[in-house]
């Protein structure tokens, strides 16, 4: 029998006018100061799923990571170093990698439980989603499950050919999932998270990105979210 998965926590960020980047006071400054806004999202939307409504620290657990562009904006640094010196620090190398704002935010929470990351382009999201679901109703000691998705301003240079529309959507989501119903958010116990991935999946024509489909998933979640009391 296929295990039900249910949201036992959610968080999100999406930039705006009040608030255009991420609050990560919370983390060391001389850390912070390392974080590019990408992993800035990650460390606020990880950290905030791995505590419970009451702010008290969760059992770790493992991780699946999507994005569609990763760490774009280090990585570009990381050519024009290349082009301006023919030499990058490995400091910086090691912030550039596709992993690094998961990296990040695993290493703030000491979760060594593991993570995996998924790079699918314009599908990151829904195929991150169905990778975290699917690990969790095929592992027998595993009950929960986090999937983190971020992705962050392509930087304008990348404009003409990066195959999506500039400015793009920015988003930062977090699911804690579990096959524990007792754990479930009783505002989303009802939503059936694998109904929702199909009918992304089909609507997948009518998004530029993969942010797109996240942001999507949020207004539906919200709209069919019950209150509780």
């Amino acid at each position: 029998m296929t295990k039900n998965v249910y949201i036992q926590r959610l968080a999100s960020f999406i930039p705006n006018d009040a608030q255009p980047k991420p609050d990560v006071s919370f983390v060391p400054m001389l850390t912070r100061r390392r974080l590019t806004y990408v992993s800035r999202m990650v460390v606020l939307v990880s950290d905030m799923v791995s505590k419970d409504s009451e702010g008290n620290k969760l059992p770790p657990c493992k991780v699946t990571f999507a994005s569609q562009f990763g760490e774009i904006t280090q990585q570009l640094k990381i050519s024009q170093a290349l082009i301006d010196t023919g030499a990058v620090s490995p400091a910086h190398f090691s912030l550039s990698v596709f992993n690094a704002s998961v990296a990040n935010a695993t290493i703030l929470e000491n979760n060594t439980a593991g993570y995996s990351a998924v790079f699918s382009g314009k599908s990151a999201f829904t195929t991150g989603l169905t990778d975290c679901i699917a690990a969790l109703q095929n592992c027998d000691d595993a009950t929960e499950r986090t999937f983190i998705f971020a992705d962050e301003l392509i930087p304008e240079t990348y404009a003409p050919v990066a195959g999506v529309p500039y400015p793009n959507a920015v988003c930062g989501l977090a699911l804690r999932l579990t096959t524990d119903e007792a754990k479930a958010d009783k505002a989303y116990k009802g939503i059936n998270l694998n109904s929702q991935l199909e009918y992304l999946k089909m609507l997948q024509g009518n998004f530029d990105t993969a942010a797109e489909q996240a942001i999507a998933f949020l207004s539906a979640l919200e709209m069919q979210k019950q209150p509780v009391f």
